[in-house]
């Protein structure tokens, strides 16, 4: 008599979890987590689920695998504002997400030399939103944020913070003045010595920077971001 004997299904479901977890570059020995995201981004990075965007309101670009820090640029455009208008603000939005155990913190550096923007005076602020980005903003922030702390959390939606950059143009003008002397001399007839002239004249000048919007180099916000576990500094 032939006895046939059934293995669990269980243990090929097993089976399968582990090949996951290798093919995803998790430890057999460790706890492998899914998450589904509602979010809809098309990027994430293998950080214990963590997501990073950067851009103008309502158009983040999203770090991909490997990426550190991203860059809003502005340039000519934001120029020609602040040449028009004596001020400009710039907004930039930061979306965020850390998963499980892991949080996340990020710094921002400005780079603004060169053209209407490095005459200027400036400032970047932390705001609430992107319509409270505007000219009458003042005070500098920290450039450090830590928007996820290393508290467990199952979250799906990222969240949302803003910056804003606001620079101020003032032309500088000013007044040049210049005398200008020339002496001479000539032999008149019937008079024996030559007869010195001499003749000055003045004037003056105002004088205006100005700076061509479309010569505007390209100026950059990065935000450059990491994770870090329970224990760990931000």
């Amino acid at each position: 008599m032939t006895t046939h004997v059934r293995r669990p299904a269980r243990r090929r479901a097993t089976a399968l979890v582990v090949l996951a977890a290798a093919l995803l570059g998790l430890g057999v020995g460790g706890t492998a987590a899914l998450w589904r995201d509602a979010v809809g981004v098309d990027a994430r990075l293998p950080l214990g689920g963590a997501v990073f965007g950067v851009g103008a309101p309502g158009e983040a670009r999203y770090a991909t695998s490997g990426t550190t820090s991203l860059a809003h640029t502005f340039g000519p455009e934001e120029a020609r504002t602040l040449r028009s208008a004596g001020a400009v603000a710039v907004p930039v939005q930061v979306d965020s997400l850390a998963q499980g155990n892991y949080g996340l913190t990020y710094t921002v550096e400005p780079s603004v030399d060169g053209g209407l923007f490095g005459l200027s005076t400036w400032s970047l602020t932390q705001v609430g939103s992107a319509q409270a980005c505007t000219t009458s903003v003042t005070g500098e922030s920290p450039r450090t944020s830590t928007p996820w702390d290393a508290t467990y959390t199952d979250a799906v939606a990222p969240t949302t913070e803003y910056w804003c950059l606001v620079a101020r143009w003032t032309p500088v003008s000013g007044t040049h003045e210049d005398t200008v002397t020339a002496t001479g001399s000539a032999t008149v007839p019937g008079v024996g010595d030559p007869v010195t002239v001499t003749g000055s004249d003045r004037w003056s000048a105002t004088v205006t920077e100005d700076v061509d919007p479309a010569d505007e180099p390209e100026h950059t916000l990065t935000f450059t971001f990491r994770t870090f576990r329970p224990g760990e500094q931000p």
